[in-house]
């Protein structure tokens, strides 16, 4: 007769089950990856192994629902908690962690902004000022704004190197205006926008600022102060090493309460519920995600200054054998040529004469890229190209090449040779040869 293996026993033998699979599965994509170089980390980041293994605990034996007062619900409560802080240090704020609130992914998180300066605002009429290169989850939820006429918006036009004037956009403010909305870095171009001069104006106004800093944290500092202390700021989780579907809203204390501004919130803003994160977001905390998101916001400050070197001179090699390979004039760089104007691991760079589109699909294999949203089935250029006043000769052969602290130099490398052979493979194909 078969004996029951006691309830410890088979507790412990699950976990230990558990983290077999996810670390034979870990070994697995580990060696999946080695077979195609990755250079689309603007697009997503792999998670950080250790990152995982602080995950896992709290999907297994640390199960608990941390609004619940017993003593399964403390583990994950004080987790939550930790995540917050760590976030907090990666915006190097000492306010309390009541002014993170975390959400499911960055566009809930820009939506969530822009809702929080419309219904903390009696003003009758609402004027929200922005740029013309926001990420979809700004731009289309303003258009959505204004197509409802619950507010006007001014988009103002970014220069040919994608970075929109700060005195452009001070300029656009009016006794109306609620919010300014800026990206702090543009995840098609690399380009940095002014948010430190915008944001210290707004402050002095009394308008709302925020920033999406998405694209920006884990690359450049993403720091309050050197950000001129905007009201409102978006991280998101995948794009630092953490899972998809975690991500952040930084929110000032007191900024809805101030120059007139009053919110209530009885319930939620965004999603009407439970009591969950200080009552303002309905839905059970998603624990072993937030233990992810603050490890990798904690990672990424304390590693910044040496990835950031390492990325920045992995793309000056990218950029200088792409012009060795194809020639300086056959390539064109799209964004800031100053370094200090632009992330220091975004390349995107437009081949004279290709089609993005039919490069991207030949080397998909062999090269995890991106055509930055620039070619569509249909064709059509990106809105952030045209905003940018691209050739259309380059703009329909724009790539985006983007790395990240594990990305070698030998990456690098292959993926140019990969990438030059393609290149003088569309061209040796096409009727139209490339200017001589």
């Amino acid at each position: 007769m078969s004996r029951k293996l006691p309830p410890l026993l088979l507790v412990a033998g699950c976990v230990s089950g558990c983290f077999y699979y996810y670390a034979m599965k870990r070994k697995r994509l580990e060696d999946q990856s080695e077979s195609c170089i990755y250079l689309d980390y603007n697009g997503t980041t792999p998670i950080y192994p250790d990152v995982l293994d602080a995950m896992m605990p709290y999907l297994t034996e640390h199960f608990g629902n941390p609004s619940s007062g017993h003593k399964f619900g403390a583990a994950p409560r004080k987790a939550i908690d930790e995540g917050r802080q760590r976030i907090l240090s990666l915006l190097g704020s000492s306010e309390p962690i009541s002014c993170i609130w975390f959400t499911g992914c960055g566009t809930e998180s820009d939506n969530l902004a822009i809702q929080l300066a419309m219904q903390s605002s009696s003003a009758k009429k609402k004027h929200i000022v922005t740029s013309n290169v926001e990420h979809p989850a700004v731009e289309l939820y303003l258009k959505h704004l204004e197509k409802e006429c619950l507010a006007t918006v001014t988009y103002v036009p970014v220069d040919t190197e994608g970075r929109v004037s700060h005195t452009d956009v001070i300029d656009a403010l009016t006794p109306d205006t609620v919010l300014v909305t800026l990206m702090l870095a543009n995840n098609e171009s690399g380009a940095l926008q002014p948010v430190k001069e915008v944001a210290m104006e707004c402050r002095k106004r009394g308008i709302l600022i925020h920033t999406d800093a998405a694209q920006a944290a884990g690359k450049v500092s993403c720091q309050i102060e050197d950000l001129g202390y905007p009201d409102l700021i978006s991280v998101v989780g995948h794009k630092l090493g953490a899972p998809k579907g975690i991500a952040a809203l930084y929110v000032r204390p007191g900024c809805l309460e101030e120059n007139g501004r009053k919110l209530n919130h009885d319930h939620g803003i965004l999603l009407i519920g439970g009591g969950q994160e200080f009552g303002r977001r309905g839905g059970t905390e998603n624990t072993p995600y937030i233990v992810g998101f603050g490890l990798a916001a904690e990672k990424a400050r304390l590693g910044l200054k040496q990835n950031a070197g390492h990325m920045e001179s992995l793309r000056s090699r990218l950029l200088l054998k792409l012009r060795e390979g194809l020639g300086a004039d056959k390539v064109r760089v799209n964004g800031p040529k100053d370094r200090s104007l632009r992330l220091p691991n975004t390349l995107s760079i437009g081949f004279e004469k290709i089609q993005s589109g039919d490069l991207l699909a030949t080397i998909g294999h062999l090269v995890a890229a991106s055509a930055g949203a620039s070619c569509h089935s249909t064709g059509s250029i990106s809105s952030i190209l045209t905003a940018m006043q691209v050739p259309e000769t380059f703009a329909r052969g724009t790539v985006r090449l983007s790395l990240g602290p594990k990305t070698k130099a030998k990456d690098v490398d292959d993926a140019v040779t990969i990438i030059v052979d393609a290149v003088r493979n569309q061209w040796a194909g096409t009727e139209i040869a490339p200017s001589q």
